[in-house]
């Protein structure tokens, strides 16, 4: 179980809680004549600065100033049983744009749509809870997401696409923070050298 965190309440500081990769566990309502699914996958997340240069290629496709961006994030997803498998098709690139006046909202400008494979422009905000509550308006459908931490190791989302007759799909995802490697050997060694004070030499070795 995770522990507690200070809520993110900017898209900065949420990138960063975010850094990592997530077991996203997640079930998906069709809302036509489609089955709905379930599965799971790895969510990869690495943050970035302003002067990455993806900040000045994306603000530029989407019209938008370099200057006023605090940098982003890039996000795959992958399979969670083959380590290290990337696809370009399940990924993508997303750049902040604050809102010079209240940082707890802006613009992402992401270089490819979830629904429809173009450069999209997104709004959000943060809720007094922080709660993030992001919205994006394709050509022909308005997808609505909205993300929190239930602690530092635990993030919950639900998100919409409502096409022109109504609402098309709902998803519900619960993602938990992988621990890294270096993470997983330090433990392991703490769990053999507590295993020797304990006079339990035998287990040290398993």
């Amino acid at each position: 179980m995770g522990t507690s965190l200070n809520t993110p309440m900017t898209m900065l500081d949420f990138f960063e809680a975010s850094r990592g990769t997530w077991l996203n566990r997640r079930a998906v309502h069709h809302h036509d004549h489609q089955d709905d699914e379930a599965a799971d996958s790895n969510l990869v997340i690495e943050p970035f600065d302003a002067s990455d240069p993806a900040v000045l290629k994306i603000c530029t496709q989407l019209n938008f100033s370099s200057a006023i961006s605090t940098g982003g994030a890039r996000f795959w997803w992958e399979s969670n049983i083959k380590k290290g498998v990337r696809n370009d098709d399940y990924a993508a690139v997303v750049i902040n744009v604050p809102d010079e006046k209240n940082s707890r909202k802006g613009f992402l400008l992401r270089d490819v749509g979830y629904v429809e494979k173009q450069s999209v422009l997104s709004t959000y905000y943060f809720a007094d809870d922080g709660v993030l509550t992001m919205t994006t308006r394709y050509d022909t459908n308005i997808g609505i997401e909205r993300c929190w931490f239930v602690t530092d190791q635990i993030r919950m989302r639900v998100s919409s696409v409502q096409c022109l007759n109504g609402v098309a799909m709902t998803t519900y995802c619960t993602e938990f923070k992988c621990p890294e490697d270096d993470e997983i050997l330090s433990t392991s060694q703490k769990a053999r050298e507590l295993a020797v004070s304990n006079g339990m030499e035998a287990f040290s070795n398993v």
